[in-house]
């Protein structure tokens, strides 16, 4: 994000295009996200910043000024991702500048499209199912002009809902229940929505949940999470852009999903969210990060063939889904260790130091861990001004033979309860414990599970990691008779056939033309 396409004033579209705000404020949010996670300033963002003013219409935001009785819906999602960049800014920093367009934007955009969101066009007659990978401007409706990227206006959800929290006008809270009232009334499947749309939607409504308590809102969420894994999700846990178009995927939507995959497990402590977001994480995201650390789009494993591989033309979808895909690296950073009063679970294995505040003190924790190739976590307290007892929580996924589970704290066993997907440990963590945390991660074979695979048969898996064979050909059968050997980093040797299982996620390790030619067999027929 830091090459020609993203460097001002470059990084400004002309007004011809026609997603005004979306290029620069998911530039601004990826930016900024990445700057706060990974703590390194980013070359542009202050001199985007700087540049805003002469950039932004004569109302505060990007795109053209309607008249009153004209709704843009690629104009409000586009501007979702500037407003949720300035959010995230203002939050970061506490720039004047960022609070003042967030108000001029809330006050000029959205709160004159209050009363339009309910007549939002849901009538199937009335939408193009001709969609590209850039969704267009197609017709008007009623006061709306609408998009190929059908239900892209609820988008706006994300970034209204993170507004009102630092802006809480009444006006845009009666705004923001308008937007949930219609989208709780659209048939997503009958009117193939898009699901990096109905995804979004979702995180403005989680969000919102967080804000009002309102348990319909958590109720929506995990009703339309659990549709999109259901009709929604391909086998490498990537997404179908469109419900019932299986046409390729969108790192988009697939940040999206891991994102409200967390926030359900956080909010309703189910730990298959958990698990989903793993899956999400190692082979969705993981095989659509490409090795110069864009995101591009792939095609849908298992609907024509058994076959992983970039999507003809979309290798790096770089106007959007690599911006999005540095939310979702800086989400997946952030989400490494969650603390609630006293207790810290620890949801992902990555190596990492972290300083947590735990009531009356902090711990400094330091992680080392070979997940997901090996069962192996360390975390060695290396700093602790915490009196009381503190619990631990350390995620166990439920593909894990709890026999080879072991625990212990400086050399010391305890015990294993699994409890919600967790093995808990509680205790006073003196400077210099050493907790350990062991378990067996082996090859397994899963059904096939997409909405749209047309293929019988099954993956093969080592821990989260999906498996395939890299440029086979044509697809090949595995028979009874072969032997897998273990070669370590989750790959395996077939033989006799001296064929080799992979990981999918090793895609940002390729060099950039064989990424590119990448084809990857992932399901494998019945025999």
């Amino acid at each position: 994000m830091e090459t020609e396409e993203y460097a001002p004033p470059r990084l400004f579209r002309d007004d011809a295009y026609s997603w005004p705000g979306d290029w620069e404020g998911r530039t601004l949010l990826g930016w900024t996200l990445l700057a706060r996670s990974t703590r390194r300033p980013p070359e542009y963002l202050e001199e985007a910043i700087r540049m805003l003013p002469s950039r932004l219409n004569e109302k505060g935001f990007f795109g053209p000024v309607h008249p009153r009785g004209t709704v843009d819906e690629q104009q409000l999602s586009g501007n979702s991702w500037f407003l949720r960049a300035l959010c995230e800014y203002y939050l970061w920093t506490k720039d004047d500048f960022a609070l003042s367009v967030i108000h001029r934007l809330i006050d000029n955009l959205l709160l004159p499209a209050v009363g339009y969101y309910a007549e939002y066009p849901l009538d199937p007659v009335q939408r193009s199912y001709d969609g590209s990978a850039i969704g267009e401007l197609f017709g008007k409706v009623g006061a709306w002009h609408l998009s190929t990227d059908i239900g892209c206006a609820f988008i706006m959800l994300d970034g209204a809902t993170q507004a009102y929290l630092i802006v809480p006008k009444p006006e845009l809270r009666d705004l923001i229940d308008e937007m949930i009232e219609k989208f709780m009334t659209a048939d997503i499947i009958g009117l193939s929505f898009q699901t990096h749309a109905t995804l979004s939607a979702l995180r403005g409504i989680l969000r919102h949940y967080e804000t009002t308590g309102d348990p319909r809102l958590l109720e929506k969420a995990i009703d339309t999470f659990g549709v999109y894994m259901q009709r929604g999700m391909t086998e490498n846990y990537a997404n179908y852009n469109w419900f019932g178009r299986p046409d390729w995927t969108e790192p988009c939507a697939v940040v999206d999903s891991f994102i409200v995959a967390v926030g359900l497990w956080k909010h309703t402590g189910n730990s298959a969210y958990l698990e989903a977001a793993h899956h999400i994480y190692y082979n969705g995201l993981g095989y659509g990060q490409r090795p110069n650390g864009g995101f591009g789009c792939d095609v849908c494993a298992g609907v024509r063939d058994e076959m992983l591989s970039p999507k003809e033309g979309l290798y790096e979808a770089y106007w959007c889904c690599t911006m999005r895909g540095a939310e979702g690296l800086a989400k997946a950073i952030d989400s490494c260790y969650q603390a609630t009063g006293r207790t810290i679970a620890i949801p992902f294995y990555e190596s990492s130091t972290a300083v947590i505040a735990v009531g009356d003190g902090e711990l400094k924790l330091a992680t080392e861990t070979d997940y997901p190739y090996e069962g192996v976590v360390r975390i060695e307290v290396m700093e602790s001004t915490v009196a009381e007892p503190v619990t631990l929580r350390l995620f166990m996924p439920s593909w894990v033979e709890r026999s080879t589970v072991a625990l212990s704290v400086n050399g010391e066993s305890k015990g294993t309860e699994i409890r919600d997907g967790f093995v808990s440990l509680a205790g006073h963590f003196p400077k210099g414990t050493l907790i350990e945390l062991s378990f067996g991660i082996g090859l397994r074979k899963e059904r096939a599970f997409g909405f749209h695979t047309t293929i019988e048969g099954y993956s093969y898996r080592h821990g989260p990691l999906l498996l395939g064979i890299d440029s086979p050909g044509s697809a090949l059968a595995i028979g009874q008779d072969e032997r897998m050997e273990p070669l370590g980093e989750g790959k395996y040797r077939l033989a006799p056939s001296n064929l080799t299982l992979s990981p999918v996620h090793d895609m940002i390790d390729k060099p950039l033309e064989e990424s590119r030619q990448n084809r990857k067999q992932v399901l494998f027929r019945d025999y």
